[in-house]
């Protein structure tokens, strides 16, 4: 591969090597038949091409381990061939691990620091030599060789050493800021499964048992089905009406627009109003709540803003709520466990994650007066703006959260 594909400018005192120069590869075969409890590891190619254990699977294809390749820590491991093609890791917290013959083990030569390689891995750039080099294949491929040809730029050692200094610092904020989403996380669902079980902190005294847990006496365990209508776009109707363009005026909602809190519009599908208005059992209102039924993302809901400006296209169901039951508490039961541990109950044994109309109507939810579930929405609803404002932490702390609200709603 030409070196001009790298750059053409680079910065004083860096030299435009090929990869090959500075790594050498090793070979050192097992001994041991059984492996004697050295862990069997896996490249594979994850999200975020990330450079640690964690992205090892440990699963063993072969009994016989006795002519698995050795890896030691500090060494990488690298994926030739097939759909992993080009994933690479370096072994980071075990001492020693075993590895299939068709992956490659190599290590760094003085002068190229391996912490600076993992986060060139992590690069676009190598993600782009990887994509060119492979385009066009009959099978995904590529060897050794040929990664070694790769053009490479590599700094003087005190300033890799700096480079890693500064990636370091910015992932540990990365890890710090995750650390405090997944905090928040759990800190919403306990707040949601209180606030849809057992009402306004210090409100109610008694409770009774039910299927979702202990709900005030007050309050009543009713089935969707039997507070809302539950509907979908029919499969005829979509074959037979749909017709997608670029300029119609109706956005045809389908999962992918179904994330967050907030519709994303980023890609949309629209078709003519007339054919909207043709099919007034999946037209959407405001005040209707979209659940998505069907693959990965099964159980996203959202409230829609607006009427006459979006439809149901496949994939999703419409959940038009009663008088008794608003909107918003609709939502926001839709979001907390209660309601998603339900969904994952009755889509476990499925291959594709799927519900029906039918199953939907059956989910089981509480149900407050009106006026609770105004309140019980108001603060869900402003917990979650806090979060979205970047404002975790000072509220992380249930005990807190439940004295702060009881003057607020007696």
């Amino acid at each position: 591969m030409s070196r001009n594909f790298f750059c053409k400018n680079i910065p004083k005192g860096w030299q435009l090597i090929e990869l090959g120069e500075f790594v050498t590869e090793l070979s050192e075969r097992n001994s041991d038949k059984d492996g004697n409890g050295t862990p069997v590891l896996s490249v594979t190619n994850k999200p975020g091409f990330a450079i640690s254990e964690d992205f090892f699977d440990r699963k063993v294809f072969s009994k016989d381990l006795s002519n698995y390749k050795v890896i030691y820590k500090g060494q990488f491991a690298y994926n030739p061939s097939r759909v992993n093609v080009g994933s690479i890791a370096r072994l980071k917290e075990s001492n020693k691990g075993l590895l299939s013959p068709m992956y490659v083990i190599f290590e760094t030569k003085t002068g190229l620091n391996p912490e600076y390689l993992d986060y060139w891995i992590l690069s676009k750039r190598f993600r782009n030599l990887v994509n060119a080099s492979t385009q066009g294949t009959v099978r995904d491929s590529l060897n050794f060789s040929a990664l070694g040809e790769f053009p490479f730029l590599l700094p003087p050692q005190p300033e890799q050493r700096k480079i890693i200094s500064i990636l370091s610092l910015i992932d540990l904020g990365i890890d710090k800021t995750q650390s405090i989403i997944d905090q928040t996380q759990l800190l919403k669902k306990g707040l949601m499964q209180e606030l849809f079980t057992r009402g306004i902190p210090g409100r109610h005294k008694k409770f009774k048992k039910t299927e979702i847990g202990k709900i005030p006496e007050e309050w009543e365990l009713v089935k969707l089905g039997e507070e809302c209508a539950v509907t979908k776009l029919a499969g005829f109707e979509f074959t037979k009406f749909f017709k997608y363009k670029k300029d119609g005026e109706i956005i045809a909602l389908r999962a992918l627009n179904i994330k967050g809190d907030e519709l994303d519009l980023e890609n949309i599908h629209t078709i003519d109003r007339s054919i909207s208005d043709a099919l007034p059992r999946s037209k959407l209102y405001e005040g209707d709540v979209v659940l998505t039924y069907i693959g990965a993302n099964i159980g996203d809901a959202l409230r829609i803003p607006k009427s006459n400006k979006y439809h149901l296209a496949p994939n999703i169901a419409k959940i038009t709520p009663t008088e008794e039951f608003r909107s918003w508490f609709l939502l926001r039961v839709l979001q907390s466990d209660i309601v998603q541990r339900q969904i994952r109950l009755l889509t476990a044994i499925t291959a594709t994650p799927s519900l029906t109309m039918t199953q939907i109507r059956t989910i089981k939810v509480s149900k407050p007066s009106p006026t609770e579930q105004e309140k019980i929405t108001h603060i869900a609803s402003l917990f979650i703006e806090r979060i979205k404002m970047g404002a975790p932490r000072e509220a992380c702390n249930m005990g807190l959260l439940r004295n702060r609200l009881k003057p607020s709603y007696p």
